[in-house]
């Protein structure tokens, strides 16, 4: 499987595993076996078209898990999907993220104006020092930041009309659970707005944004992810494209939506289609259901499909 995640806090890239070491001999000696082959590797097959539609769905909805680390602001909504495309997040992580068990989180807010209220102009630096959140099991260490901030309205009162954006650094930050760390730097441009508190309009954005984990490194670039989300029928309109670069892969694919995807509450997607290609092969995802995605393969780019998987949501394990 593709995906490994660290912590529900950070970013969750995404990996095969790693060949593991085995044999036998009657001498007594047992010579490592030779390495396992790199399935994943591209280009895009029948064999590792599930595992590649897995990662690159991994890495659109770990941004927000990303976004959630330095929510020290009290975001007025962050939302995107769960087990594929839909995850809420509370508004206000304030208290949660800056409460360290163990080891200290020190918040420094630039007030550009001066007038005690964040607004447009002002930046955080934020800087872990071994931030050990005892609820995730997760410790965080490292720096981000938010700087070009630009605020319309109150977004944290939400009266309306209001929008918020901002970027979101990282330098080094890593989380570490029991398991494993993640490493994460690079940037997200977050932009949150509404015009009646019912619809709410949400997107991230990313020219370059790296995790790392055990040797192995992951890019998302010329990304975007966004979303409408409307409060009342609890229905999520959810789009992406970009670029994922991975050691593991062994090279890059895009990634662009061809038709919007459909969430109902914390459910999976029910509609959507996703194309994923590199440079001689694709694999178009078509949403079946809030049960199952089918993969259509096209081995060489001629327009005609070689392969088809059916899947379920529950097989690609995202989230």
């Amino acid at each position: 499987m593709f995906i490994h995640r660290v912590s529900t806090l950070i970013i969750s890239a995404a990996f095969v595993v790693l060949p593991s070491c085995g044999g036998g001999g009657s001498d007594g000696f047992s010579p490592p076996a030779p390495p396992a082959p790199n399935t994943a590797a591209l280009p895009i097959t029948a064999v590792n078209a599930q595992d590649i539609t897995a990662a690159v769905l991994e890495a659109v909805t770990s941004t927000v898990d990303i976004v959630s680390i330095v929510d020290v602001i009290g975001l007025p909504l962050i939302t995107t999907a769960n087990q594929g495309l839909a995850k809420a997040l509370a508004a206000d992580l304030f208290a949660e993220i800056t409460a360290c068990d163990t080891g200290e989180v020190t918040t420094t807010w630039n007030d550009a104006d001066n007038n005690l209220v964040i607004s447009t102009g002002d930046t955080f630096d934020i800087l872990f020092d071994v931030c050990f959140i005892a609820e995730v099991g997760a410790t965080l260490d490292g720096a981000s930041s938010l700087t070009n901030m630009v605020v319309t309205g109150d977004p944290f009162i939400q009266i309306v009309p209001w929008s918020l954006a901002t970027r979101l650094g990282f330098d080094d930050l890593s989380a570490t659970d029991s398991a494993d760390t993640v490493i994460i730097d690079g940037n997200l441009d977050l932009v949150l707005s509404s015009d009646d508190n019912v619809v709410v309009d949400f997107s991230i954005a990313t020219n370059s944004l790296t995790a790392q984990q055990s040797g192995i490194s992951e890019t998302l670039s010329a990304f975007v992810v966004t979303e409408t989300l409307d409060l009342n029928t609890l229905t999520q309109v959810i789009s992406t494209s970009g670029t994922l670069t991975s050691t593991e892969l062994e090279g890059s694919v895009t990634f662009e939506t061809l038709e919007d995807f459909m969430v109902m509450g914390d459910d999976n997607p029910s509609s959507g289609q996703l194309l994923i290609s590199d440079s001689s092969s694709s694999v178009l995802i078509t949403v079946l259901d809030n049960l199952s995605v089918q993969l259509d393969i096209d081995l060489d780019l001629n327009g005609t499909i070689d392969e088809t998987i059916v899947v379920t949501w529950a097989a690609l394990d995202i989230g």
